[in-house]
């Protein structure tokens, strides 16, 4: 189960944003990384699906305040790091059980 301390502790880059947004992404991202699927990596797996949610979140709000340019360099999980991470683990999780994103 992945908790706010430990989030933060792997990704000590969000430490100063609110915890809602934290807890939200957790949340969301604990509902979309199935245990099914990951297994023994589904914690590192929620982890990276809920950094790319807050980094996206984080462009958008930049965008809308003008302090960022509000680009995204890529679609979807692509469009972060943290995303293309989640990518990663899933693609290779996937080839195991028979499907391929």
């Amino acid at each position: 189960m992945v908790t706010y301390s430990g989030f933060l502790e792997r990704f000590p880059e969000f430490i100063p944003h609110p915890s809602g947004i934290v807890l939200g992404a957790i949340e969301e991202a604990s509902a979309d990384a199935s245990e099914a699927v990951f297994g023994d990596q589904t914690d590192r797996a929620i982890k990276h699906l809920a950094a790319h949610i807050i980094a996206l979140q984080l462009v958008q709000m930049g965008a809308q305040i003008g302090a960022t340019d509000g680009k995204v360099y890529g679609k979807g999980l692509e469009a972060t790091q943290y995303g293309q991470e989640y990518l990663r683990m899933l693609n290779s999780c996937s080839s195991t059980i028979g499907f391929v994103m």
